[in-house]
C-alpha cells in the first residue's frame, strides 16, 4: 500500500446551501447559454434523513468497498465514488469527514464537513484522478469521522483490464465536433459508464457549442480493431427535461476502420431516453454518432453515454 497523503483540495459545504433553487437550475440547465465562468470542479453535497442509532459516533460510508482508477483517460473524467458519514449523534452538531489518498493519486477533497441532525447521513461525489505515467497497482483511499476510519483500496489500471461488461467503448478516447463550456459537458463522459442523466451539467454527459447547427459529431476510439454490431445511445432523460422535449431526436451511426467510415444505422423521431441500434457484425476500430436533430427547440445536441457491443 502507497503512502497516504492529504488530498488536494477542500471544500467545505453546509446542508442549507445545498437547498438553494439557483444550484438546482444551474445544475440540470437543458439549454445553457455562453458564460465566463468555468465549469464546477466539485460535485454538489447531499444530506439524507435517517434514524440515530444513539451511539454517539460518527461513522464513514463509502459507495463501494473497492474503486477501479483507469489510467491514460481524460482528466476531464476522473474516477468517482460515492462517500460520505452517518450520524448516530444524540443531538445535532457540526460533523467532519477526513479524505486521505495515496500519491501520486488525487482527491477533489480532502474535507466534508455539514451540520448534521441525528441520524442523518452527509453524501458527496468524491473524484479520483491518476496522472499519467502512474504504475498500476493498489494505492489507498481512506475516510476518517471522528474516532472511525474506512479504508477504500483503489486500483489503478488500463482500459483494457477494465471489466466493461462487453461495452467496448468503456473509458476509450472520446472526441466531439465541438463542447458547450457554460457548465461541466466533457466528451469523454459519453463513454464512463454512467447512463444516468442525474449528472447533467455537473460532469456527465456531452453538449455541443453550436446551437441549432447541425450535424454535430462525437467519436470513440476502441482501442484498436474489433468486431462490433450494437450501439446504444443515452440521451438526456430526467423528469423535469424529457428526451420528448430536450433529447436528441434524429442521428446517424456509423463504423470508422483506418479512417474510413460508413453508416450502419439510423435513427429518426427518436423520444426516448435510450435507443438500441443493431446492424450486422462490422470490422471497426472507431464509433461516431452523428447528431442531425433534437427535440423541442431543435437546439443542442446532449448525450449521456454511447456503449459499443
Amino acid at each position: 500500500m502507497r503512502n497516504l497523503t492529504g488530498a488536494l483540495a477542500v471544500v467545505t459545504a453546509a446542508a442549507a446551501l445545498l437547498a438553494s433553487p439557483g444550484a438546482s437550475a444551474t445544475a440540470q440547465d437543458p439549454a445553457p447559454a455562453p458564460a465566463e465562468s468555468g465549469p464546477p470542479s466539485v460535485p454538489s453535497v447531499k444530506v439524507r434523513p435517517g434514524t440515530s442509532k444513539g451511539t454517539g459516533e460518527l461513522t464513514p460510508i463509502a459507495g463501494a468497498d473497492r474503486l477501479l482508477a483507469p489510467l491514460g483517460v481524460d482528466a476531464a473524467c476522473p474516477a468517482k465514488i460515492d462517500i460520505g458519514m452517518r450520524s448516530d449523534a444524540r443531538k445535532p452538531a457540526y460533523a467532519d469527514l477526513f479524505v486521505e489518498i495515496g500519491e501520486p493519486l488525487t482527491a477533489s477533497r480532502s474535507m466534508l464537513s455539514s451540520y448534521l441532525p441525528p441520524g442523518h447521513e452527509l453524501a458527496a461525489k468524491l473524484l479520483v484522478a491518476v496522472p499519467p505515467g502512474t504504475p498500476e497497482g493498489e494505492y489507498g483511499l481512506r475516510l476518517r469521522a471522528g474516532r472511525k476510519t474506512l479504508a477504500v483500496p483503489v486500483e489503478v489500471v488500463t482500459p483494457d483490464r477494465l471489466p466493461n461488461g462487453g461495452n467496448l467503448a468503456l473509458r476509450r478516447p472520446v472526441t466531439a465536433s465541438s463542447q458547450h463550456t457554460n457548465a461541466n459537458y466533457p466528451p469523454c463522459s459519453v463513454a464512463d459508464g454512467d447512463v444516468s442523466s442525474n449528472g447533467w451539467a455537473g460532469g456527465n454527459g456531452w453538449n455541443d457549442a453550436t446551437s441549432r447547427r447541425w450535424p454535430d459529431t462525437v467519436d470513440v476510439a476502441l482501442g484498436g480493431v474489433k468486431q462490433v454490431s450494437r450501439v446504444d445511445l443515452y440521451t438526456l432523460d430526467t423528469e423535469r427535461y424529457p428526451a420528448s422535449s430536450v433529447g436528441l431526436r434524429d442521428w446517424d451511426v456509423q463504423t470508422g476502420l483506418d479512417g474510413q467510415w460508413q453508416t450502419v444505422a439510423q435513427v429518426r423521431g427518436n423520444v426516448a431516453g435510450s435507443v438500441r441500434s443493431d446492424f450486422a457484425p462490422v470490422r471497426a476500430d472507431a464509433v461516431r454518432i452523428v447528431a442531425l436533430a433534437s427535440n423541442g427547440a431543435n437546439d443542442y445536441t446532449r448525450i449521456i453515454e454511447v456503449e459499443v457491443r
